[in-house]
């Protein structure tokens, strides 16, 4: 027998009420902010399709699954937002009322995708981590609290900075990487994922939502809220601050590199003036932007278009060109002094054979 896809609402606002339970009853009502969080909606019923995909229907992880409807959904979302200092043995039993299972496995799924729609980090087991190429897959174990779970996930910093070395140019811009330093640009699912540079391929993760981050951020401003929140509360901060550095919305390269990847994350604010160009800023994401500081912007040019489009260091870019145009006009001449001698050479053996 086939597994039933869960149902969504049945009210023709199942948005707002989406909203509701994900950021808060102040912000479910408001349609403009439901609009920029298209997006979102998109991942959250993409989410429920990958509940049924695998080699057969046996695969499908509906076959043992505690949710059935997204009510039941929005019930385990609020368990979890309620009792993050709790272990995964204890969320099961505090579920057990609403969802009746003896099945471990089932509640666990239900669990994982709870905090995949809640909190779009890839919560999953091993053998689903197909399911998405775009994102790594996490698993929280039955040792650790949700809350402990997730500090695990986002630690701070290893690496600490001098305030020299922390400064970053205004070139230090995805775009400006792409065209000059051959990085390629990957967009994640996974907020984990943000930011994750593969150095043998060259690609940068980047975790597009933006719109979802500020709802989480406006919807948990109050610090009983925020204590609600397992995910640290300046990894969103950070992870905002770091889409509006690495992706200016005053940038051309930055609007047509987005244009082209038909992201649309930066047509909608607020904006930080002038953004943060120092690496201290960051406590949980410093490692990773140092990595791509080092990795990708301090790499050389690798081919003549990177070299013709590198201004980072306009003394050295003007004195390269100016020397290899010296050297050009050299070898040009060389050339014509050769032709030359040769052509005189020629001449004179004319001239002897007429003697």
């Amino acid at each position: 027998m086939l597994s039933a896809p869960i149902a969504l609402p049945d009210s023709p606002d199942f948005k707002r009420q989406i909203t509701h339970v994900i950021y808060g009853h102040a912000y479910g009502g408001q349609i403009q902010q439901q609009g920029q969080l298209e997006r979102y909606f998109a991942y959250y019923l993409e989410e429920l399709d990958l509940l049924r995909k695998g080699i057969s229907d046996d695969s499908w992880q509906t076959k043992c699954l505690a949710v059935k409807t997204c009510e039941d959904i929005f019930h385990v979302i609020n368990v979890l937002r309620d009792n993050g200092e709790s272990r995964r043995t204890v969320i099961r039993q505090l579920l057990s009322s609403r969802l009746p299972s003896e099945n471990v496995t089932a509640l666990d799924r239900s669990i994982n995708l709870a905090i995949r729609l809640w909190l779009m980090v890839n919560t999953q087991e091993p053998m689903f981590e197909g399911l998405r190429h775009e994102a790594n897959f996490v698993e929280w174990d039955d040792e650790s609290t949700l809350r402990d779970y997730f500090q695990s996930l986002f630690p701070c910093a290893r690496w600490q900075v001098t305030a020299q070395s922390s400064r970053l140019g205004p070139h230090f811009t995805a775009a400006f990487m792409r065209d000059v330093c051959g990085l390629k640009v990957e967009w994640t699912t996974s907020l984990h994922d943000h930011l994750r540079l593969d150095r043998r391929r060259k690609a940068l993760r980047i975790f597009p939502y933006k719109c979802h981050l500020q709802a989480l951020i406006d919807s948990h401003q109050s610090m009983i809220d925020r204590e609600q929140l397992p995910i640290p509360y300046q990894v969103l901060i950070e992870t905002k601050m770091s889409l509006d550095l690495l992706f200016p919305f005053w940038d051309d390269r930055t609007t047509a590199l987005l244009a082209e990847e038909k992201q649309d994350f930066n047509d909608y604010g607020p904006f930080r003036a002038g953004g943060s160009l120092m690496l201290s800023d960051f406590d949980h994401w410093r490692d990773r932007l140092l990595e791509l500081h080092e990795e990708i912007f301090q790499s050389p040019p690798v081919s003549w278009a990177q070299l013709w489009r590198d201004r980072r260091n306009p003394q050295q870019y003007w004195t390269f060109w100016v020397a290899l145009m010296i050297l050009v006009l050299t070898l040009l001449s060389t050339v014509t002094t050769i032709v030359q001698a040769w052509a005189s050479l020629k001449a004179l053996e004319r001239v002897s054979i007429k003697t």
